[in-house]
């Protein structure tokens, strides 16, 4: 199940790709997002579906925190004429990059904020992420993150900052990464369903 949430998310982004790869304006509706019970990232309904994400943000006073919120808002139709129907989202935001990343076994990082709003997808293997109120989030294959982290400010006697990503388990952690280009002359985003 989580893989085909992990599918749905990157066929969406791919469809949002294309739209804007041909320079025509979206024409679907752009997800609602709902911030949505604890829990595991997913498909938390399967009609209509929602996909139920974990996201990583910074609050006001630059806590970062850990939750779950739901993309809703799905159409059931063909994706590729005259393929058979199937439900397609386009989330909010705009692609900036895709790549690739594998953390080895016994990685451990060190704190700091993302480098931009970005999905993160779990291809294989076991990952966490620490926020600065101590709350931890875990991931596995299939499950999506949004990382938006970037107002982070330094806490606590370490002044810790963000984030401190952990490889989990026996096997390296394989992520897909599709980064968003940052909203430009907004206000710094503190809501922690965004993107």
């Amino acid at each position: 199940m989580a893989d085909r949430a992990a599918a749905a998310l990157l066929m969406s982004v791919m469809g949002a790709l294309n739209v804007q790869a041909a320079g025509d304006p979206k024409k679907e509706p752009l997800m609602t997002i709902e911030a949505a019970p604890s829990g595991p990232a997913g498909l938390a309904s399967a009609d209509p579906p929602a996909l139920r994400y974990g996201v990583l943000y910074a609050d006001d006073k630059g806590h970062s925190h850990v939750q779950y919120c739901d993309l809703k808002n799905f159409i059931f139709k063909s994706y590729a004429p005259p393929a058979a129907p199937q439900y397609v989202g386009f989330p909010p935001g705009e692609v900036a990059s895709i790549k690739y990343a594998v953390l080895p076994v016994g990685y451990v990082g060190t704190w700091h904020t993302a480098p931009g709003p970005q999905w993160v997808i779990t291809l294989s293997g076991r990952w966490s992420v620490e926020a600065t109120d101590g709350s931890v989030l875990e991931q596995g294959p299939g499950e999506v993150e949004f990382n938006a982290d970037m107002g982070s400010t330094p806490q606590g006697a370490e002044g810790h900052v963000g984030h401190l990503t952990r490889q989990v388990g026996d096997v390296p952690n394989v992520q897909l990464i599709v980064s968003l280009k940052p909203s430009s002359g907004k206000a710094r985003n503190t809501n922690p369903c965004q993107p």
